[in-house]
């Protein structure tokens, strides 16, 4: 991997695990767990949400495609654990934040490409949630 893609992950995954402000709404991208057990929570403050670039998939394809999305996952990834070989098995959009109308502003910015990536020959997965600026959300209990 490229010196600068690797650079460029860990600043953003840095700049995403800063703390949020007190008081601010937290949007929950992906949780792990069952029912009131909560492991693992990945959240986007309102701050950062308002920063995401606007997306509507009636309208117009995403601005950064599942190659992208793909790509920075595994650059992740391959930054935190970099002896083990990942493979993409899945990649889906979904949006996360849904405002009070189906048209407001943290609707249209409140999507994540989720994508999973096989490792390791025990068959472990990793979700990465991957924003549609290209940048990755950390969980609660990452820490770089």
């Amino acid at each position: 991997m490229p010196a600068r893609f690797a650079s460029a992950a860990l600043l953003l995954s840095a700049l995403l695990s800063a703390p949020a402000m007190a008081g601010e709404r937290q949007w929950t991208v992906l949780f792990s767990g069952d029912g009131d057990d909560t492991h693992e929570r990945w959240q986007v403050s309102g701050t950062r949400l308002r920063t995401l670039p606007v997306f509507d998939p009636a309208r117009a394809e995403p601005p950064l495609s599942v190659h992208q999305a793909a790509a920075a996952a595994l650059a992740h990834a391959r930054l935190r654990y970099p002896g083990d070989d990942f493979v993409v098995s899945e990649v889906s959009l979904q949006r996360f934040a849904a405002g009070a109308a189906p048209q407001s502003e943290d609707a249209a910015r409140g999507w994540v490409y989720l994508v999973s990536l096989d490792y390791n020959a025990k068959g472990w997965t990793q979700m990465v949630p991957v924003l549609l600026d290209g940048s990755i959300v950390l969980s609660d209990n990452e820490q770089l």
